[in-house]
């Protein structure tokens, strides 16, 4: 197969028929594809992501379209279409994350499917789309291979050029052609690649800039609002006080209950305690003591709940029978007994799946704020600082912000139990 280049005047004639608004401060609006949008062009794909349908279901006349699936936080479309002779063009563009961290009330909301990030649809109407298509055919997009066939070294391949012209559909995909292009000056196909690039592109950098623009003003507002325990570093890593309380995603996240729930892992552990179980014991009665409780921390004296860079949260939950600890895995004892010293300790008798019992002590050091110090249920001697459930919105948040990978977790003070013991209110 011949793949033509056709004269660099020839194609420089139909470049310069493109119609781009240069105006350095034109905003471009564009549409947000809510998860909730009647968009009968868009579905769910089986990873959970809304998309559009694939090609080969399109409706039009002629579609062409360029994927970007690129892993420095850019997912983006540029959409060509054609019904009745007449064109359309479209740029969808949605940040991305490297770690998936899902908000709780969207998986319920949407049954499982959510993204951090929307779509935001622009539609092209300063480009001749008529010029736009007559270059894209000029540089063979029908016949132009899949890069793997031709280069056969490993290549990053974010590229996918998808159309469906005449009834046909069909998709190839490519890399950066930079590099083949130097390693390979006579092959006409990495030409190819690179003139589609630029040409589409060139339609779409200034919604791009917009956007990117408008990113980086909220993160400076935010930043000049936002106190921070360490600055964001080049990889976009920081550690940063957040106030939002029951506004703020962390919070709810911090505040699910589902490691409560008689789940499998909580099924399993229980049938390992049924051997210890006293015959016909009375469920456990724990009065006015919260039933759940999440770790608080405590930092030049103040106290505040943590979002981990691991995503792990220390939370123990309370029930008329047993108790449930969280961090990266569950646990489970069987309560024997509770019994409240005085006003402001409770000592809990418990069993674990070995038959070991054990005692603590729940001293609530600030009933009216939900704190207590959990004395001695990790080992002798241990003590860990905790706060109810309920109360834990009424404090600030360190959130341990870590975008592609995971960092070293935030130190704070230890706090001064022996102090704290002392004011048992």
């Amino acid at each position: 197969m011949t793949y033509q280049i056709f004269s660099s005047a020839f194609i420089l004639a139909i470049l310069l028929s493109i119609n781009i608004c240069s105006a350095q401060e034109k905003r471009y609006p564009f549409e947000e594809i809510k998860p909730d949008c009647a968009c009968p062009d868009m579905e769910w794909n089986n990873r959970g992501h809304l998309e559009l349908k694939d090609i080969s279901q399109s409706i039009h006349d002629l579609e062409i379209r360029l994927d970007v699936h690129a892993k420095w936080n850019n997912r983006m479309i540029i959409q060509i279409i054609k019904n009745a002779g007449k064109y359309e063009g479209y740029f969808y563009h949605k940040r991305t994350e490297s770690f998936y961290t899902p908000e709780q009330d969207s998986i319920i909301k949407y049954k499982g499917k959510w993204e951090k990030y929307n779509f935001k649809k622009f539609r092209l109407t300063d480009a001749n789309l008529d010029s736009v298509v007559k270059v894209l055919m000029a540089h063979q997009i029908t016949t132009l291979p899949y890069q793997n066939e031709i280069y056969k070294k490993g290549f990053l391949s974010p590229y996918f050029i998808r159309y469906k012209i005449d009834g046909k559909a069909r998709s190839f995909q490519f890399g950066s052609p930079e590099a083949p292009m130097r390693e390979f000056p006579d092959e006409p196909v990495y030409q190819h690649y690179n003139a589609v690039l630029k040409t589409l592109f060139k339609m779409v950098d200034p919604m791009y800039a917009q956007i990117w623009k408008d990113v980086h003003l909220q993160q400076e507002k935010e930043e000049s609002d936002t106190v921070f325990l360490r600055k964001p570093n080049a990889e976009g890593h920081s550690v940063y006080v957040d106030k939002g309380g029951d506004d703020s995603p962390y919070f709810a996240r911090l505040k699910n209950l589902d490691y409560t729930k008689a789940d499998k892992a909580y099924l399993r552990g229980l049938k390992l305690l049924h051997k210890y179980k006293q015959p016909q014991r009375q469920p456990i009665d724990l009065g006015k003591l919260p039933r759940t409780w999440v770790q608080l921390h405590m930092y030049k004296g103040k106290f505040y709940v943590y979002s981990a860079s691991n995503g792990s949260k220390l939370k123990i939950a309370l029930n008329d029978s047993t108790t449930i600890v969280k961090e990266m895995e569950s646990s489970v004892r069987l309560i024997n007994d509770v019994h409240q010293k005085d006003k402001s300790i409770y000592q809990v008798s418990t069993t674990d799946f070995r038959g070991r019992t054990s005692l603590f002590q729940i001293h609530l050091i600030h009933r009216s704020r939900g704190i207590a110090v959990f004395e001695d249920y990790f080992g002798k001697g241990s003590h860990v600082l905790m706060v109810a459930t309920e109360r834990a919105h009424r404090f600030p948040m360190v959130i341990n912000y870590t975008p592609n990978h995971m960092e070293p977790e935030f130190l704070f003070d230890a706090p001064d139990f022996k102090q704290l013991l002392s004011n048992e209110q």
